[in-house]
């Protein structure tokens, strides 16, 4: 906060400081200034002071809804170039509303306004004292020079404060506060006050302070708002009256009057009775006497247990369980004809109560506001300076002061003994299940002759990785006897299997003991989620099709991994396996990988295999995925995913013809060979038949030949480098395709039998895969 100010004022001041440096000569003279002395921060009643009150002042009394505006001045100071002062009052009395600059600062810059921890100008310095009741105001001298020419001692209106009171009371202080923020202040003591005063350079000036104190008005109290039984008495009794306990067993019905006495004259009220509903419940209010000429219709109100039986309940007051409001005026617009000329005194409202559970002892009393309607009735309160809910006002809405007095309702108890039980469903449980367990407690009276219903509270406790949505619950009232509560149980771990849920009714004092009931064991089951795999086609990046894939292709699994506990992923390992079968038969399948599960259930898909197929029909495999599980989740296996490996191009049936004893006189010189091929692949292929033979009884003799529509010599690197190569295009599904070929036969042949290996090879067109052979001889005459 202050190093912010200091900041502020140097970037002000640096170029004014650079400016006049070019227009002063080499040597400097100093200006004349007092010695250095303390003013006096002060808080003033008028707006226009010219300087300090002799002492701290005084404002008021001050009823609720007054507005005033009070001064903030600075007296005898070293002149200043910048000021950041808190002031703080007690906001439930008096409420700053706002503030503005006074003359002091003559061309204020950077000013920040903060009320009730609210900017109004600027912004609120934070880490320091800013909150309810607090003013922070800060500016500086947009010139970057002190104020009053610079000459000290300096005094002035610093700012103004305007306040509204909103209470009655009691005395608060406008004072200064302080906060471990305020460390570079002006006051000695108490050390981080909130108030600084400084020069242009930023040096921090010593300052006294002296406040102010605003008075709450005395309240006198001259009537009394009593509760009076029988109804029909005619005067509040010397001391609060307790009910006896004969007229006070369950089921009862007892007839209570709430009675004004010795009031000033009054024309209207608004009363607020609360009983303990648990106890003792209102059922019904009748106005009586007090008010002559009670408003007919909605202008009258009567509440019970927050239900209007005429007109409309006050809400954010504090009508409820219990509670009876009755509010009413004289019709006439006159104080009420049963008051005197100074005096008032009557039967306000009779409230019906029915006796509705068993202790010792329970109050009848005057109610303040709900949680979070706190001061609801506090403005038009006729109690103090208290926001108890009792208004007694004359004709004109002025508030008559009044006290008041309550009363007992007693009744004689003989404690019970009682027992507990607990249930608990559903049982099994399994962790992560998104409906969550229901744990009962049954509470029992034993007593045989005139049993009451167990109140008060259940008390439920676990040893296992577990928690209930509240540790306690309330049993209800009315008079159940068995009475039951609950409270659900969510489990965290699976631990053992096994939850231990304990609860133990506290008791109800004076009327039934405590108990304990025996240990319920909850059964936690471990949460099962779901995997499945999907067969992955490397090259296609999709599923294989029904038909197959040609034997060579590159595959993957991958797993979807969903469910478990907790949401947010579970831990442990999917084993990916592969099986020759179309079944995932237990004990045939090989291990593909092992992936840890990560983040959020995910999980790498396997490594990619290559299944073979070397026979002649298509062979199936399968792969699954199996999920290992973990402390808090069930092992789970796939469904086994099937797909089908279909064989290379063959030899149909072996069949290769040619012509076994070969005249080259009658062949021309050349070998005629016929392939019958198959092709159960979905797409067509490419293939050329590679054929090596050698001559049995002369080895120097021999050919490697790669024929397809015709014949070239085989090169050394195979035939994947044998250029010039004619391949013959087998139809997708061929079951029998016949080809034929010739192949050049040398003349050297000649009385030679050669044996031979005929090898047929396929291609999808990125190289060529050798089949099926054949093998044979043939022999070579003139």
């Amino acid at each position: 906060m202050y190093n912010l100010l200091k900041n502020k004022r140097l970037i002000l001041s640096l170029p004014l400081f650079l400016a006049a440096s070019l227009l002063l000569p080499v040597y400097i003279v100093p200006l004349g200034h007092a010695s250095p002395g303390t003013g006096l921060v002060c808080i003033t009643t008028s707006t226009s002071a010219t300087s300090c009150p002799t002492s701290a002042p005084t404002i008021g009394p001050l009823t609720a809804g007054t507005v005033f505006t009070v001064g903030v001045f600075i007296q005898g100071s070293d002149a200043m170039g910048g000021l950041d002062i808190y002031v703080r009052s007690d906001p439930a009395f008096v409420n700053p509303t706002g503030a503005a600059l006074g003359n002091l600062i003559a061309s204020p810059s950077l000013t920040s306004i903060c009320i009730n921890g609210s900017a109004t100008v600027g912004s609120c310095t934070v880490n320091t004292a800013n909150g309810p009741g607090v003013v922070e105001v800060t500016t500086i001298e947009s010139s970057g020079s002190n104020e009053c020419g610079g000459i000290s001692p300096c005094s002035g209106m610093a700012f103004t404060i305007t306040y509204q009171v909103v209470g009655t009371g009691p005395d608060t202080l406008l004072s200064y506060p302080t906060a471990a923020g305020c460390s570079a202040s002006s006051v000695s003591s108490p050390p981080n006050t909130c108030v600084e005063v400084a020069d242009a350079a930023g040096t921090v000036l010593s300052e006294n302070i002296q406040g102010a104190t605003v008075r709450a008005p005395v309240v006198s109290q001259t009537g009394m708002v009593c509760l009076v039984y029988p109804a029909t008495a005619t005067s509040c009794p010397a001391n609060p009256f307790s009910l006896p306990p004969g007229n006070t067993t369950v089921g009862s019905h007892i007839l209570v009057g709430v009675f004004v006495q010795n009031s000033q004259p009054l024309g209207g009220l608004d009363i607020y009775v609360a009983a303990n509903s648990t106890y003792v419940t209102p059922t019904n209010v009748t106005l009586g006497n007090l008010i002559a000429s009670p408003a007919s219709g909605a202008f009258t109100t009567r509440c019970v247990n927050a239900q209007s039986l005429q007109g409309a309940c006050t809400v954010n007051s504090a009508n409820g369980p219990g509670v009876v409001e009755v509010q009413t005026f004289d019709d006439t617009g006159l104080n009420s004809a049963t008051c005197g000329p100074s005096s008032c005194s009557g039967l306000a409202f009779t409230i019906n109560y029915t006796v509705v559970g068993t202790i010792p002892s329970t109050p009848s009393d005057y109610p303040r506001p709900s949680k979070g309607n706190e001061n609801a009735c506090l403005l038009n309160g006729s109690v103090g300076t208290t926001d108890i809910c009792v208004s007694v006002l004359t004709a004109h809405g002025d508030v008559l002061p009044e006290n008041v007095q309550g009363a007992r309702i007693l009744q004689t108890v003989v404690q019970h003994a009682t027992t507990t039980t607990l249930s608990c469903v559903p049982n099994p449980v399994a962790v992560g299940n998104p409906t969550p367990t229901k744990c009962t407690a049954t509470v029992r009276d034993t007593s045989t002759t005139a049993p009451t219903s167990p109140l008060g509270a259940v008390q439920f406790f676990t040893s296992s990785s577990g928690s209930f949505s509240s540790d306690f619950c309330p049993l209800s009232g009315g008079s159940p006897n068995p009475n039951t509560c609950s409270v659900t149980y969510t489990p965290s771990h699976v631990d053992t299997g096994t939850h231990s849920i304990d609860a133990t009714y506290t008791g109800d004092p004076g009327v039934h003991t405590g108990s304990s009931a025996s240990t319920f064991f909850l059964t936690v089951l471990k949460a099962t989620p779901s995997v499945s795999t999907g067969v992955v086609n490397d090259q296609t990046g999709v599923s294989p099709p029904a038909a197959g894939v040609p034997v060579g292709t590159s595959l993957h699994d991958v797993a979807v991994l969903l469910g478990g506990f907790p949401v947010t992923g579970v831990s442990g390992t999917v084993t990916y396996t592969l099986y020759p079968n179309s079944k995932c038969t237990a004990g045939t399948g090989t291990v593909i990988s092992i992936r840890s599960v990560s983040a959020s259930n995910n999980v790498a898909g396997s490594d990619s295999v290559t299944p073979a197929n070397p026979g002649g029909t298509a062979l199936p495999y399968s792969f699954n995925a199996v999920y290992s599980g973990d402390s808090d989740n069930n092992v789970v296996t796939s469904a086994c995913e099937q797909f089908t490996v279909l064989p290379a191009p063959q030899f149909a049936s072996g069949k290769l013809h040619w012509t076994h004893h070969l005249s080259l006189a009658k062949s021309s010189n050349t070998q005629s060979w016929t392939a019958i091929v198959s092709n159960s692949f979905t797409t067509s292929v490419n293939v050329v038949v590679r054929i090596v033979g050698a001559s049995a009884t002369n080895p120097l003799l021999s050919f490697d030949v790669t024929c397809g529509v015709t014949c070239v010599n085989t090169d050394s690197g195979g035939v994947n480098s044998t250029p010039g190569l004619t391949p013959v295009s087998v139809p997708a599904g061929t079951s029998s395709l016949s080809f034929s070929f010739n192949q050049a036969i040398s003349p050297s042949f000649v009385n030679n039998k050669f044996s031979f290996t005929a090898t047929l090879y396929w291609s999808l067109g990125s190289g060529y895969t050798p089949s099926s052979t054949k093998s044979g001889a043939f022999a070579v005459v003139l």
